[in-house]
C-alpha cells in the first residue's frame, strides 16, 4: 500500500511539473504575437525608433522621441540613405558629440543642431540652420550616420536626390540641396545668424567650393540647411564635407531631380 501511495504522489510531481514545464515554454512562444511587426512580417521589439515615410509618420516618430528626449527639435530625412533620425540640441555642441538621441554614449554620437540654431517653425528658424553628425573615419558612404553624405559624391546619386527634409512639429519642411563641398574650417560656414552681405558672401563661396555647379538660385531672402561632418581625404582634422540647401516655400513645387554641371576640380 505504501509503495502505491509513493508512486501516486510521484506521477502526480511529474505531472505538476510537466504542465508548469509546458505553460513557461507556451508563454514564451505565445509572447512575440504581441509585438509589432515590421514591413516584412518579422518581429520587432516594442517601441523601437522607426523609418518614417511621410510627414504624419515624422510628427508620430517626434511626438515618440520628445517623450524619450526633451532635447528633440525636428527630424532629418535623405532619401536613399539610412539618415532617417531625429534631431536633439543641447546647450553648447559638445554634449551630443558622444552621445545618441538616447543621451548614452555612442562614439557615433547623433545628429544634433548647433547650440546658436533656432528651431520652430519656418518663420522661426535661424537663417543658417546647421546640423552635425559623425562619419566613420573613411568617407565609406554605406556606414553609419553622416557617412551617407559621401552617397552625394555620385552624381547619379546627387541628380536623384535633390532635396532633404528637416521637419518640425510645426512645419513640414523640404530644402533643396545647391552646394556639396569640402572645406578647410576656416571656412566660418557655421554661424547661425549674419548680416545680408555676410550671408551672401557664405553662399558664393559654398557655391564655388561646391563640386557640383547647381542651378538654384540662392539670396539673402532664403533660409539655409547645412548638413556638417569630418573628412579623411585631406588627412587632418581641419577639413569637413558638408552639404547645404535652400528652403523651399510652402507652394513651391519640390523637384523630382536635380540639375546641375560637374566641377571635377573641387573633388
Amino acid at each position: 500500500m505504501k509503495k502505491i501511495l509513493i508512486a501516486f504522489v510521484i506521477t502526480l510531481l511529474l505531472i505538476l511539473i510537466g504542465g508548469g514545464v509546458y505553460f513557461v515554454l507556451t508563454m514564451e512562444d505565445e509572447a512575440p504575437e504581441n509585438l509589432p511587426a515590421s514591413s516584412d512580417g518579422t518581429q520587432t521589439e516594442l517601441n523601437v525608433r522607426r523609418q518614417v515615410q511621410d510627414y504624419a509618420d515624422i510628427l508620430d516618430a517626434l511626438d515618440y522621441e520628445i517623450l524619450q528626449n526633451r532635447d528633440t527639435v525636428a527630424w532629418l530625412k535623405i532619401a536613399g540613405t539610412e539618415v532617417n533620425n531625429s534631431v536633439v540640441q543641447s546647450y553648447d555642441n559638445a554634449y551630443y558629440l558622444r552621445r545618441n538621441e538616447r543621451q548614452e554614449y555612442d562614439v557615433y554620437g547623433c545628429y544634433f543642431l548647433d547650440y546658436e540654431c533656432m528651431s520652430g517653425g519656418r518663420d522661426d528658424l535661424s537663417r543658417n540652420t546647421i546640423v552635425y553628425g559623425h562619419e566613420d573615419v573613411s568617407d565609406d558612404p554605406n556606414s553609419k550616420r553622416f557617412s551617407q553624405l559621401y552617397k552625394f559624391l555620385e552624381p547619379a546619386f546627387a541628380r536623384a536626390t535633390p532635396t532633404i527634409q528637416f521637419c518640425t512639429q510645426r512645419d513640414p519642411m523640404d530644402w533643396q540641396i545647391f552646394a556639396v563641398f569640402y572645406t578647410n574650417i576656416s571656412f566660418d560656414y557655421i554661424e547661425a545668424d549674419m548680416e545680408d552681405d555676410e550671408f551672401t558672401e557664405l553662399i558664393a563661396t559654398a557655391r564655388q567650393k561646391s563640386i557640383y555647379d547647381y542651378d538654384v538660385e540662392v539670396g539673402p531672402e532664403d533660409k539655409i540647411l547645412t548638413l556638417s561632418t569630418c573628412t579623411v581625404k585631406y588627412g587632418d582634422h581641419e577639413h569637413r564635407f558638408v552639404i547645404m540647401a535652400k528652403l523651399l516655400g510652402e507652394e513651391e513645387e519640390i523637384p523630382m531631380f536635380a540639375e546641375f554641371t560637374e566641377r571635377d576640380e573641387n573633388r
